[in-house]
């Protein structure tokens, strides 16, 4: 039987509620200063009259914002947050209502941890630095059980999903190439661009929390200090996932500069298009926060090894 992380999710959303109750009471009282305004959502969103609605609940919460996006909350979160709101009203549904088609493993579970921080950060809320250490966690939860379920050591398990996430990391720079190449020519042309930018947009800010990922990653290994003896059994494992992580690593820190550029050219290009974040965007950046975190535990494993 599959791991579950829906207990994680469940805190994750604990969070969310406690970050987001003072923003969307603060935008609301805002847009509606004569109305009780939660007695007003709670009537048009057809709620019951003999069940309590709470503003600590994150699914009235997300109601809310959806349902009164326009006049209290695209101009403060953006209509990039827009998706991320229905995929965490999604995410809460099957939280609330499991079943066997929408099961939270690791990867799902992750997406949601990152929408969350996204959203909080959106509000400038101060509890998107708790999604950030529950992540991290929930990271090593899934290295330990993934070594647990296939009677491996934690060091293997963790070169086991480096590996896989430097062959996403590969594919996705296919995708990434072939748009590039399909912006350059002259047939759906404005659509190739747009799906570009989306894209280049979410590379790059990848690629520009590397550093952040990178200190918040020791941070948390100096906790587990005690744990970490017990990953250091393949020294020479570790020391060849070293070089192949930090060839991508290298390779990423140059692409920084270069998707800089590119995003300015590619704005330009689009004076009259107004490009929304793709799926392969999305994957894109949870893909790269998941590989630097893994890169930066093989790098901090290898740095303490004796040469």
């Amino acid at each position: 039987m599959a791991v579950s992380y829906r207990a994680q999710v469940a805190t994750a959303f604990e969070v969310l509620a406690d970050g987001l109750a003072p923003f969307v009471d603060d935008r609301m009282s805002t847009a509606y200063p004569d109305e009780d305004w939660v007695l007003m959502a709670a009537t048009k969103l057809g709620k019951r009259r003999d069940v309590l609605v709470s503003l600590s609940d994150p699914h009235f919460q997300l109601e809310v914002i959806n349902r009164w996006w326009g006049p209290a909350f695209a101009a403060v979160l953006g209509e990039d947050m827009r998706q991320t709101i229905t995929d965490l009203r999604t995410a809460r549904n099957h939280w609330a209502h499991p079943d066997e088609d929408h099961p939270f493993d690791l990867d799902y579970a992750l997406r949601v941890h990152q929408w969350v921080e996204d959203v909080l950060r959106a509000c400038a809320s101060p509890e998107a630095d708790h999604v950030v250490a529950l992540a991290d966690q929930l990271r090593w939860d899934g290295v330990r059980d993934q070594a647990r379920e296939k009677g491996m050591s934690e060091a293997d398990a963790l070169m086991e999903q480096l590996t896989e996430l430097q062959k996403a990391y590969d594919e996705l720079n296919a995708h990434l190439a072939e748009a590039r190449a399909a912006a350059r020519s002259a047939t759906g042309r404005q659509r190739a661009v747009a799906r570009q930018l989306a894209e280049l947009q979410s590379q790059y800010a990848a690629v520009s929390g590397l550093r952040d990922e990178y200190l918040a990653l020791r941070r948390q290994l100096d906790e587990e200090r005690t744990k970490r003896e017990a990953l250091l059994q393949d020294t020479t494992a570790v020391r060849e996932q070293l070089a192949r992580a930090e060839a991508v690593l290298d390779g990423l820190q140059e692409e920084s500069t270069s998707l800089r550029q590119q995003l300015a050219t590619t704005r330009a290009s689009l004076s009259d298009v107004d490009p929304a974040e793709t799926e392969a965007g999305r994957r894109w950046i949870w893909l790269i926060t998941a590989l630097v975190v893994v890169m930066g535990v093989v790098i901090v494993l290898a740095s303490e090894l004796p040469r």
